[in-house]
């Protein structure tokens, strides 16, 4: 088990990344302006994170881990199509609202093609898919259109198609609610139409 020390320095190091990323800037924080922000010394934010690549990555899994967690566990808990639509819908808005808060980060160039970026949309893409195939049961969905379907909805979540409505992290989400329903109303006819 961590020592409680090693654990509040880890803590002060993730809280200088989160305040250097609360800006626009051209770039990720250096490494140097995380360890004067911490108040930490050199040596023990080192110790902690090699590079900000290791540092952004693990300040992003926290979030990502929590928010897929809960997701699994509302579809576990999903008995009828209605409960798991609305599982669904939940994961989408707080994936495009853990996207959005953290539009500073995830659009630097950095971030975009790091191993965490893609790991998070294949995350997000399987809850989408698990989703789908329990929505559409006992009917086998084809696995280009379950593909093609899944890629769909969880698009609406994505950091660059919010970015691409013209969304910040600063600013209000006004088209969240309208792309996620036109987003499942297509899940729907695609499964009312299988069904038939």
């Amino acid at each position: 088990m961590p020592r409680s020390d090693a654990v509040q320095n880890r803590e002060q190091i993730m809280q200088a990344f989160h305040n250097a990323t609360r800006t626009e800037r051209p770039g990720l924080p250096t490494m140097s302006e995380i360890v004067k922000l911490s108040g930490l010394g050199r040596g023990t934010v080192y110790r902690h994170f090699p590079d900000i690549g290791s540092l952004a990555f693990s300040f992003m899994a926290v979030g990502y881990e929590a928010l897929f967690e809960e997701t699994r566990n509302a579809l576990r808990a999903a008995t009828s199509n209605p409960e798991t639509r609305a599982a669904l819908k939940d994961h989408l808005h707080r994936y495009r609202a853990y996207s959005k808060e953290h539009l500073s980060i995830l659009l630097r160039p950095e971030c975009i093609v790091s191993e965490g970026y893609i790991l998070a949309s294949t995350s997000n893409r399987q809850c989408v898919r698990r989703a789908l195939r329990e929505m559409a049961a006992p009917t086998v969905i084809e696995e280009y259109r379950l593909e093609t379907l899944s890629d769909l909805i969880a698009r609406v979540a994505e950091p660059d198609h919010i970015r691409l409505s013209g969304t910040t992290y600063d600013g209000p989400d006004s088209l969240a609610e309208e792309s996620i329903n036109l987003a499942l109303e297509q899940a729907d006819r695609f499964l009312t139409a299988r069904q038939d």
